[in-house]
């Protein structure tokens, strides 16, 4: 949740968060649109998408996996928590998996998913791999008793078996399993309009969008969201200068603290990415929050102490609007 830096300091906050605010409050913002992009470059990055690092003949391997209702032991798979029409995610406050299991957090969007620090809110999963292959045991999602069982499934399917072998060398593996399912979730990337922004086409954002996007990093959004997906690259309190339970009616979560076991990492959590906040209702870890606008209000408020004027929240929605786009046709099934 910060520009140059991961180290959280006493209480949460971020060194990159203290630098990026301590910069802007004594340098303001460009006034024109070229500086405004020079800035935009500088916060964001370039708008170029990631260099995929698998090849085409994983990923195809993996959209079959990702979908397939023959592994999961009562049909769930990856497609039941990460649909098209949600934006990638599942539109529940919480994940739902086997046998109606619910998960404790709210689902993330799988879609622009790299580059990450880490897998879930409280970056207990390495990788897009670590994450696949726990996901076999895992009880909100394929429920079974061990990874074994579950290739055993998989060897027992001839044309999944078949295709294992014809990627890889040792077939049916957990590693291949997660190579395959993270290659095609790594292919799954999109282009915005705040894409081609940084990209150099000053034309890409509305009036509108633009001033959204001074809004965002004047009000000090930018501290940690940003970055390409507009976070996911750092940690952070949930509640800096406030109580996030008080505004979003929900109960305490320890975040990180569950996983790593330092009081210092109470309420921390991944800085979720923005990209396609739009498209992924409902908001924070637990879902409690409905509305993009109210998400918005009660991060300024928790966060960074501040009360959003109405037309500054709608400016914030006008630009988060360009940085979206819509949904890659590999996110359904083959």
């Amino acid at each position: 949740m910060n520009l140059t830096s991961r180290q959280i300091l006493p209480g949460g906050v971020t060194a990159g968060l203290i630098a990026f605010v301590a910069l802007t409050s004594v340098i303001p913002l460009p006034a024109s649109a070229d500086a405004l992009q020079q800035q935009a470059q500088a916060v964001f990055g370039s708008g170029e998408a990631p260099q995929l690092q698998s090849s085409k003949a994983e990923a195809a391997l993996g959209r079959v996996l990702f979908f397939d209702t023959r592994i999961g032991r009562d049909g769930t798979n990856c497609g039941t928590c990460h649909e098209q029409s949600k934006g990638g995610a599942d539109g529940r406050k919480t994940a739902q998996g086997a046998f109606g299991i619910q998960g404790k957090r709210n689902t993330p969007t799988i879609v622009d998913i790299v580059p990450q620090i880490s897998m879930h809110w409280t970056g207990d999963r390495e990788s897009l791999a670590d994450q696949a292959i726990r996901s076999l045991t895992a009880p909100p999602a394929y429920a079974h008793a061990s990874t074994e069982e579950a290739l055993a499934v998989i060897k027992a399917l001839p044309d999944l078996n078949e295709r294992f072998n014809s990627l890889y060398d040792d077939g049916v593996t957990a590693a291949n399993w997660g190579k395959a399912l993270s290659a095609y979730q790594e292919h799954l990337v999109t282009t915005s309009a705040f894409d081609r922004y940084l990209q150099g086409d000053a034309a890409a954002l509305s009036a509108a969008q633009k001033e959204g996007l001074k809004t965002f990093i004047n009000t000090g959004c930018a501290g940690c969201h940003n970055g390409r997906l507009l976070g996911g690259t750092s940690y952070q309190k949930f509640g800096i200068v406030a109580d996030y339970t008080q505004y979003t009616g929900s109960q305490e979560d320890i975040g990180r603290m569950a996983f790593t076991g330092k009081e210092s990492d109470r309420r921390v959590f991944k800085v979720p990415p923005l990209r396609h906040a739009v498209q992924t209702a409902p908001y924070f870890h637990d879902g409690s929050v409905a509305e993009l606008k109210d998400a918005i209000d009660i991060m300024a408020k928790v966060q960074l102490g501040r009360t959003l004027s109405a037309d500054d929240n709608q400016a914030i929605q006008a630009f988060l609007q360009a940085v979206t786009a819509p949904m890659p046709a590999e996110l359904q099934r083959p």
